[in-house]
């Protein structure tokens, strides 16, 4: 089926991967087995048919030849006495266009004992999940408006930010929703100086609260004459889970308030705002600083 692989985003752009093949059943395997995996491109047509039928703006994306590689090639030994073996699969990001989903759909194509399992077993949809360290989704507290209507606002509720770099997210403008046809017509970037911050504590609580103040909003979709309409910031505010002394909780807040030109209607172009704050929570293991959820 397909499965997330959650990945932090390196600057070098180049990520490994193991991807595991295994031998099941009840007796202990006694022979070295050859697997082949192949890419399986009809399994992924099938996926975005069943998935968003005739609505091919939100189709996943096939990977081309130069975004991923299999380095020691793509058959693999399991060993006799052993169950599983690993496939090395590198990918490169730097020719990815991250403002696209893909799916890399990989299947077992011929093994050299035993049979290949039914097809939810041997075939695989690897969505690459990059993140950094603003990425994820959101619930907002916010609004968007027309400008001519500044007293008829529109809630906006929740919001997804995707990895472009390792200090730069996309998102979508106002309430523009993921599911949205339109929705690459309203992409908009978010970018954050790491080196520009301000730190303090809570007193009440004890958090460790970092400010980052220098935050560039942009957008490839110029016509949309996207405008920062006051200082946007991105908090960041840690404190020790109560729970497991591993962890801490990490909550990030982001305020923004922007317009931009609505221009769904062509000849009604309409000029709106958004103003809000963006929140989520995560789990980070103090030693490694991962995200456990």
């Amino acid at each position: 089926g397909m499965q997330k692989y959650n990945i932090d985003f390196t600057d070098e752009g180049i990520l490994d991967l193991n991807i595991p093949v295994l031998v099941s059943g009840t007796s202990k395997n006694d022979q070295n087995i050859e697997v082949t995996v192949a890419l399986d491109p009809d399994t992924l047509a099938d996926y975005n048919f069943e998935r968003y039928r005739n609505n091919e703006m939100l189709y996943y994306q096939l990977p081309s030849e130069n975004m991923y590689s299999f380095p020691k090639g793509a058959t693999v030994t399991i060993p006799a006495g052993k169950d599983y073996s690993i496939i090395p699969l590198k990918i490169d990001l730097r020719n990815f266009d991250l403002y696209n989903n893909y799916i890399l759909p990989l299947q077992i194509t011929n093994v050299s004992a035993y049979e290949i399992a039914w097809s939810s077993y041997s075939k695989l949809l690897i969505n690459l999940n990059i993140n950094n360290f603003i990425s994820g989704s959101y619930t907002v507290s916010g609004s968007v408006w027309e400008a001519s209507m500044p007293d008829q606002k529109l809630a906006v509720s929740s919001s997804s930010l995707f990895t472009l770099s390792a200090n730069k997210c996309y998102l979508y403008m106002g309430d523009i929703a993921e599911d949205n046809n339109n929705r690459a017509l309203y992409t908009m970037t978010i970018e954050v100086d790491k080196a520009t911050y301000e730190d303090r504590i809570d007193n009440s609580t004890s958090a460790k609260i970092r400010r980052y103040t220098n935050i560039t909003l942009g957008s490839k979709n110029t016509d949309k004459e996207l405008r920062s309409e006051g200082d946007a910031w991105v908090e960041q505010e840690r404190t020790d889970d109560p729970y497991d002394n591993k962890l801490e909780n990490l909550v990030t807040r982001i305020y923004m308030k922007y317009s931009y030109m609505d221009l769904n209607d062509p000849t009604y172009p309409v000029k709106k705002f958004f103003e809000g704050t963006l929140s989520h929570t995560q789990s980070v293991d103090k030693e490694t600083g991962k995200i456990v959820n």
